[in-house]
């Protein structure tokens, strides 16, 4: 549902394309993550649950302060997203830095910042110990089982990710630890990006295998992080996570190792997805109309550089043309301004034919949208605004030409 068709003339004045963001869902989405946690930590006993928002789903600061306000925590795995977790009012101890791959400077950073690393391989891990003997540090695992997602590429578990380290590998992994001096104080995981009701029980099944790994296998640990991937829905007939009954899935789950692992501490979640997405909309302008080869084409300004989900990972979004004279109904696609045949938001979507200058919105955009968006082909950046109510807020300046030149060396 559009909030604000109203104010599209007055969004307009902020550039096409533009990000548009609603307070009052980005709100109440926090507010469910809030909820959630903290009916979790209602059935266990003192054990504490934490939720900590993965910014790279959308770092924006206004969208990052809303997260502090609902009592939740973050997580980040650059040094860009660590600095504006912290400009955003968050402490060292509601922050963790999962990362992957990162080399010694980086490694540096996080230990003079004082903030909890989650490494995640042996390799990285004897890195760390070379550098920093006698600290603590968390590790990431890879249950072994089936992850979950809405594509193959973002599915982080299993025989075939780049994620974590195996239950095979952990005799090595306990040596490094031990010939440094490390104390291997928490472990993560995480199953993938994007599950909803049909995938609860995966995702549970996964939550039980690795926590059977780590009362196998791990001894002291007094923080379990599992991750996040709580999805939404993208296509119509898709219905909203089930959060109560997610809760009431893994409740036997985690009240089980709890009680049985006397060192526990802390469960962690990350959502990412869940909390920004549905507030968020990519707006812009039909360009061009044509009909070639018997399929209609709806050329707009929304390229795969400002919104990339359908071209990578040929994600579904619904799309809403404004159109105030059209009444002939199409099948059309509709597609970017980038000179690529992948170049497309939507294909064979069922739309009002528009005129050139109508306004296009893209729907579910707040999550790994402008997170994501790129300078290919020379474009800028949009701005981003937030909506509350009868406010527009610019909480991002639309790039300038003069901007992506300004690191060009010329001779």
């Amino acid at each position: 549902m559009i909030s604000f068709k109203e104010q599209i003339n007055d969004i307009m004045k902020y550039g096409s394309p533009v990000y548009v963001y609603d307070r009052n869902t980005l709100k109440d989405r926090c507010e469910k993550m809030a909820k959630f946690r903290k009916d979790i930590e209602e059935k266990l006993k003192n054990v504490k649950v934490t939720m900590h928002y993965s910014p790279k789903a959308n770092s924006n600061p206004a969208i990052l302060k809303e997260v502090k306000n609902a009592g939740l925590c973050v997580d980040c795995m650059s040094p860009l997203e660590l600095s504006l977790n912290k400009k955003s009012g968050f402490n060292n101890e509601d922050i963790i830095y999962v990362c992957n791959n990162i080399d010694k400077e980086e490694m540096k950073m996080v230990h003079d910042e004082g903030i909890l690393i989650c490494l995640d391989s042996i390799s990285q891990v004897e890195t760390w110990g070379q550098l920093f003997p006698d600290t603590d540090i968390m590790i990431r695992l890879n249950p072994g089982i089936e992850g979950v997602g809405h594509s193959e590429d973002v599915i982080t578990a299993g025989k075939t990710t780049k994620f974590g380290i195996t239950e095979a590998n952990l005799d090595e992994l306990f040596k490094i630890a031990e010939k440094y001096n490390l104390s291997i104080i928490g472990t993560h995981q995480h199953l993938g990006s994007l599950f909803l009701n049909n995938k609860i029980d995966d995702f549970v099944l996964g939550v039980k295998t690795g926590l059977d790994i780590i009362r196998k296998r791990f001894k002291g640990v007094s923080i379990v992080d599992l991750g996040g991937g709580f999805g939404v829905p993208y296509e119509p007939e898709e219905n909203d996570l089930d959060l109560d009954l997610l809760a009431q899935k893994l409740e036997p789950v985690l009240t089980d190792f709890a009680e049985k692992y006397p060192t526990l501490k802390e469960f962690k979640f990350e959502p990412g997805r869940f909390i920004p997405c549905e507030s968020g909309y990519l707006i812009g302008r039909v360009n061009a109309v044509k009909h070639e080869n018997n399929i209609w084409w709806i050329g707009t300004d929304l390229g795969m550089n400002q919104l990339v989900r359908p071209s990578m990972y040929e994600s579904y979004h619904e799309v809403t043309i404004l159109s105030e004279e059209g009444e002939k109904e199409i099948v059309a696609n509709i597609c970017g301004d980038v000179c690529e045949g992948g170049d497309i938001i939507a294909k064979n979507r069922r739309v009002i034919l528009p005129e050139v200058g109508d306004i296009v919105i893209v729907h579910n955009a707040g999550a790994y949208g402008y997170s994501m968006a790129s300078n290919y082909t020379g474009r800028q950046r949009p701005a981003e605004l937030m909506i509350d109510k009868d406010e527009i807020k610019l909480i991002r300046k639309r790039e300038t030409l003069e901007y992506l030149e300004d690191n060009i060396i010329w001779e």
